[in-house]
């Protein structure tokens, strides 16, 4: 009698605890107003269950407009155009708009997967702190493209002024932002070019003239909405001389939007 007590106490206990475990684990998304969004890839799969071990039993095309209905780690519960529900990734929720034009503002949705396979163009200004072209300001433009989500290329051109120099520069970098989830997102940044100082007068002789160079950096991104952030970097470049190396750094401050 006593083990049928145990038994009978066991499964109460059982089920008036798993409704409360699943709904701490599936957090209901509002449905007034609903979130309507708009697939911007070539497709979403739609999987039976929130995990990749469920069957996908349907395939959001482009253009089609779904409705969140619930999350758990990592997934969307939907219902689609058709009146059926099904789960999907965040990170293809990532790549999806409003009705206003404007991207998913999520929170599981990061910054850098609705930005994978994106260009972004920018402008940078900043000044030389270290080495013979110490105090000269300097700006330049980028354009780059964002292959995955926490890693890009970009090229980048420029110009510095002095007192007594004048010169450009360009250049190809790889940039590296492995936790591009965050608002304020550090990266690394490596890479190569040359650059072409005269000075002015010319009569005056600099170690660093038409010379190649490579540099590191380190910086941080402010994401200030899905398509648009400001970034400070931290630059230092050895530069090629017919003499010896040179090391110059800089410190800059910019923009890129990406489209």
């Amino acid at each position: 009698m006593p083990q049928i007590l145990k038994s009978v106490v066991f499964c109460t206990l059982l089920a008036t605890g798993l409704p409360a475990y699943a709904q701490s684990a599936e957090e209901t998304i509002p449905k007034n107003p609903f979130i309507r969004l708009q697939v911007i890839d070539v497709y979403a799969d739609v999987h039976a269950g929130p995990g990749r071990g469920y069957p996908v039993f349907y395939a959001v095309e482009e253009g089609e407009t779904i409705i969140l209905l619930a999350k758990r780690p990592g997934w969307y519960e939907i219902r689609l155009q058709n009146g059926r529900t099904g789960w999907v990734t965040s990170a293809q929720i990532s790549r999806t708009i409003q009705t206003t034009g404007e991207p998913a503002d999520l929170p599981e949705v990061s910054f850098g997967d609705y930005l994978k396979n994106s260009f972004r163009v920018g402008l940078t200004t900043g000044i030389f702190t270290k080495g013979e072209l110490k105090d000269a300001d300097h700006w330049s433009a980028t354009f780059g493209y964002r292959f995955i989500s926490w890693a890009g290329i970009e090229a980048e051109y420029g110009k510095l002024y002095g007192e007594d120099i004048r010169g450009d520069f360009y250049g190809l970098n790889l940039t590296l932002e492995p936790f591009s989830r965050w608002r304020v997102s550090p990266y690394l940044l490596v890479g190569a070019g040359e650059m072409d100082v005269d000075s002015q007068p010319k009569l005056i002789p600099l170690e660093i003239q038409k010379s190649d160079f490579v540099n590191y950096g380190i910086g941080a991104n402010y994401y200030l909405g899905r398509n648009f952030l400001i970034k400070g970097e931290y630059r230092s470049l050895t530069v090629s001389t017919d003499n010896k190396d040179a090391e110059v750094a800089t410190w800059k401050l910019g923009f890129n939007t990406f489209f």
